[in-house]
């Protein structure tokens, strides 16, 4: 009776509104509010009274809202469906479906640090005939693990330590992308887990556009029994898996204290790229006496306080460490907004050169340029210089991030990649105009 009392709530959700106000009718409910208020109403009516006749009310209201589709209907079908709808009615209390463990490896999310896997990834197989289907999943979670989830902090009202469903494709080669199949509804012990899903259009089936966060499931677990999970999903013929993980949620506060403390480049290795960059080649017609960068951030349009790029970027203009963590938290694309190329969290690196120049600087300055003779000025609005300064003249009391500074005339490079620094230069200049990396009329000569 567990199953199909689990079965008759996944089933509901599924309703419109009018299929909704039917059942509550014909049970003698109040039709009357939103479908949010109705879907409650006939949960607890689920809850409170249920019986075969219910579910037999329930499950010809499904079956007519999944019937097959006519020809002259503009919903277009995905897969070929049968002229009839079968779902299967009565579950048994140890009802399990065949569970497929594919070799699937899910990305690694930095803001949900991984402490424990608690069901390894299981394929979602479909099972009924219909488009929208149901698959269950069942997982312990012990004491050890409970007293973790108590035990830790809360952030927004929410426990820091949680136990969260991951969903992702199975047939793609590599790690994965979360990834929710579907008009997917999630059941935890008979309760309606809440999962925020982002759709282009009312047009069904599709998939969500944003980028998918693993699902929260910890206040619906119970702390002696086995956990029983619903995921009611539509099968387009992609293929899916589902895993069970104890995480802890970090913050973009947690994330840069992680980069401060082990993603510092050091002031050597970032002179050294200023000096590549800045290094004659006798092949080139063109040589570059000088590289400007802005001290604001293209993406906040304010001054840095923690420049970053990643260690794949071939260009020296920064952006705020801060700012970029906040913003792939709420949409996480993890692109450079330089170069537009992939920049990873565990690619990322603190310009340990720039972090010292920002304190130096005058706040009023939002622009800086390198000079080969192993200083840098600041440029004003009208690119005039307003001060030279030696680099290795620099304040040394931002140690914990710069460290000791080597004068740029000590470096020496044979590097070959002036004609990518200069291409690079380019794309910068386009994307951010006046606010980022320039090159001043007189900081390149023709030979």
């Amino acid at each position: 009776m567990s199953g199909q009392l689990m079965e008759a709530m996944v089933m509901v959700e599924s309703l419109r509104v009018v299929e909704l106000r039917s059942l509550l009718s014909t049970m003698g409910k109040n039709r009357k509010g939103l479908k949010k208020d109705l879907v409650q109403r006939a949960t607890e009516l689920l809850r409170n009274n249920f019986r075969p006749e219910l579910f037999s009310a329930i499950q010809e209201l499904y079956n007519q809202r999944h019937a097959p589709i006519s020809a002259n209907s503009s919903r277009s079908q995905v897969i070929t469906m049968p002229n009839a709808v079968e779902v299967v009615a009565d579950y048994p209390k140890n009802y399990c479906e065949p569970v497929h463990k594919p070799k699937v490896h899910m990305i690694k999310l930095p803001f949900y640090q991984t402490l424990e896997t608690i069901l390894a990834p299981v394929s979602l197989v479909p099972v009924f005939t219909a488009k929208q289907q149901i698959s269950y999943i069942t997982f312990c979670v012990t004491s050890s693990q409970l007293s973790q989830i108590k035990n830790s902090g809360t952030r927004d009202g929410v426990t820091s330590v949680q136990v969260v469903l991951r969903i992702c494709y199975t047939e793609s080669i590599g790690v994965e992308d979360d990834q929710y199949p579907p008009c997917i509804a999630v059941l935890v012990n008979g309760y309606n887990c809440p999962v925020q899903a982002h759709y282009t259009s009312n047009k069904t089936p599709q998939e969500p556009s944003r980028p998918c966060h693993p699902i929260n499931l910890t206040r619906f677990v119970k702390q002696i029994s086995d956990n029983r999970v619903a995921i009611s999903w539509e099968n387009i013929g992609k293929l899916y898996s589902v895993a069970v993980y104890l995480v802890k949620v970090l913050s973009p506060t947690d994330l840069l204290a992680q980069l401060q403390k082990s993603g510092v480049e050091s002031v050597e290795s970032c002179k050294q790229k200023v000096c590549e960059k800045l290094c004659c080649n006798p092949e080139n017609e063109i040589t570059t006496t000088g590289l400007q960068v802005c001290l604001m951030c293209p993406l906040a349009k304010m001054r840095m306080s923690t420049p970053c790029r990643a260690k794949t970027c071939a260009h020296l203009q920064c952006f705020d460490a801060g700012f970029f963590l906040q913003m792939n938290e709420k949409k996480p694309t993890w692109t450079c907004p330089v170069c537009h190329k992939p920049a990873l969290f565990d690619s990322l690196q603190i310009d340990g050169l720039l972090s010292g120049i920002l304190q130096c600087a005058d706040e009023a300055v939002e622009e800086i340029e390198y000079l080969s003779n192993g200083s840098w000025r600041a440029v004003g609005k009208e690119k005039e210089c307003s001060r030279t300064t030696d680099l290795s003249s620099l304040s040394q009391k931002n140690s914990s991030v710069a460290g000791e500074v080597v004068d740029l005339t000590q470096c020496s490079s044979d590097s070959d990649d002036s004609d990518e620094a200069m291409e690079t230069e380019e794309i910068v200049l386009k994307h951010f105009k006046k606010e980022s990396v320039r090159f001043s009329k007189g900081s390149m000569h023709v030979k």
